[in-house]
């Protein structure tokens, strides 16, 4: 998603070319891609031969997406416990918990 993102419109070898030698395989990459597309993702066109892709949701939406359906599906429902996993699991900066408190602090008042 990222390199459809940033290059708007792509061909599987097109984001091919992106991706680090150990990762391309392309039915892998278009499998995915299609996979994206059942999601309502991506979409394609046709130009000649080629299959090119383009987003359909905005990188912000996506990452919502992605994060309610870890907490649902990873955390059954708990927002808890992903916060858990994700601040046990890194080493925050003071700055970190700072920010983190502030955001919560303004849940609160909400």
């Amino acid at each position: 998603m990222n390199v459809i993102w940033e290059e708007r419109n792509c061909s599987v070898d097109d984001v091919l070319q992106r991706l680090p030698e150990s990762s391309r395989a392309y039915t892998t990459i278009q499998t995915f891609m299609r996979i994206l597309e059942q999601k309502e993702f991506l979409a394609h066109k046709r130009e000649g031969k080629k299959h090119v892709f383009y987003h359909l949701i905005e990188k912000a939406e996506y990452t919502r997406w992605s994060l309610q359906h870890m907490k649902d599906n990873l955390f059954g429902g708990s927002a808890k416990s992903l916060l858990n996993t994700f601040i046990s699991d890194n080493h925050l900066s003071e700055s970190d918990i700072n920010e983190l408190m502030s955001i919560l602090e303004e849940l609160k008042g909400a």
